[in-house]
């Protein structure tokens, strides 16, 4: 099934690898449908931190020009001849890592269907577009951790794309969170999302903070920043503990002897989505998107996302 969809669309496109100077707006053919994907007409493309390193090469390739992105959300606008998940015209959000029929930072998006959710009925498509690396990748580091009712968890990063995510998911499943941010309006966040305690990661507070939050030790964290002063805060998981944290976290955390440290990877699938959207569909949900912009100015998002920010930066495709 197919609506009316041009031949060509607008994207941003890389013709090498390098700084954000190489990001530009370019006219690109519509992307063909293999037999269990669909089409998604794109309204915001999430931007992640990890984005400027896929700029730069990261994931290898050679083959130009390349569109950047990895999540977004729209509208289904086609579907392959064995796709039966959507129907055209569904609200869509999806994830695809290395997606080699080209990225989200475009006006419209092939993926399997696979790699795609309902966007939940709590949350707008530009809250959704940003939202599916943070969450899956969220959810999977809850999962890792086997987070558990009135268990004690500290989120590093807890203000960020990731982290204010995973805060709240945590929340829903029972825990009670000391949430570690980046200054006062990421604090700030932190509270108003639910958290037991916030306190800013920069100071020195952290510790004191554990301390008092859980005296017999912490149960788990979860690290989605890791610094000096923040290694010294992993001291205080009890034995038997555990930390987790996505792979490409720097300095990679450590944990006191007795402690259980796992890297992992957020993988999309239909499995993973339904949880996340169930999780979601529980109460009040927020994805913090904090700023957006055209696609003409992804090379100014790039810049940005690397700098102090909380939640979510998006590339939305119309004005």
């Amino acid at each position: 099934m197919r609506a009316s969809i041009p031949k060509s669309m607008k994207a941003v496109v890389i013709d090498e690898f390098g700084g954000p100077q190489v990001l530009h707006v370019a006219s690109r053919p519509m992307p063909d449908l293999a037999d269990h994907e669909i089409l998604i007409r794109l309204r915001l493309a999430g931007i992640g931190v990890w984005d400027p390193w896929v700029r730069e090469g990261g994931l290898g390739g050679k083959r130009f020009p390349q569109v950047l992105g990895t999540e977004g959300a729209g509208v289904v606008v086609a579907r392959g001849k064995k796709a039966r998940r959507f129907k055209v015209g569904d609200r869509v959000y999806a994830y695809a890592f290395g997606n080699p029929k080209g990225g989200f930072y475009a006006e419209y998006a092939a993926v399997s269907e696979d790699d795609a959710a309902a966007v939940p009925a709590n949350l707008s498509l530009n809250e959704a577009g940003a939202l599916p690396a943070s969450g899956i990748t969220a959810l999977a580091g809850l999962d890792k951790l086997g987070v558990e009712r009135k268990g004690t968890l500290m989120i590093l990063g807890a203000s960020g794309g990731v982290g204010h995510v995973a805060l709240q998911l945590a929340k829903r499943l029972g825990a009670r969170t000391l949430a570690v941010a980046s200054r006062r309006d990421g604090v700030e966040l932190a509270r108003r999302l639910g958290a037991n305690l916030a306190v800013e990661g920069h100071g020195e507070a952290v510790i004191g903070a554990v301390k008092d939050f859980a005296p017999g030790g912490l149960d788990a964290v979860l690290a989605f920043a890791n610094s000096e002063k923040l290694a010294e805060a992993l001291t205080g998981v009890k034995k038997g503990g555990r930390i987790a944290y996505p792979n490409g976290v720097e300095p990679e955390p450590k944990g006191p002897a007795g402690v259980k440290v796992y890297a992992y990877d957020g993988a999309a699938s239909a499995t993973a989505f339904g949880r996340l959207n169930g999780l979601i569909a529980r109460g009040p949900f927020r994805v913090a998107v904090s700023r957006t912009y055209r696609l003409e100015d992804a090379a100014q998002a790039h810049r940005d996302v690397l700098k102090h920010h909380i939640g979510k930066l998006g590339l939305r495709m119309s004005d």
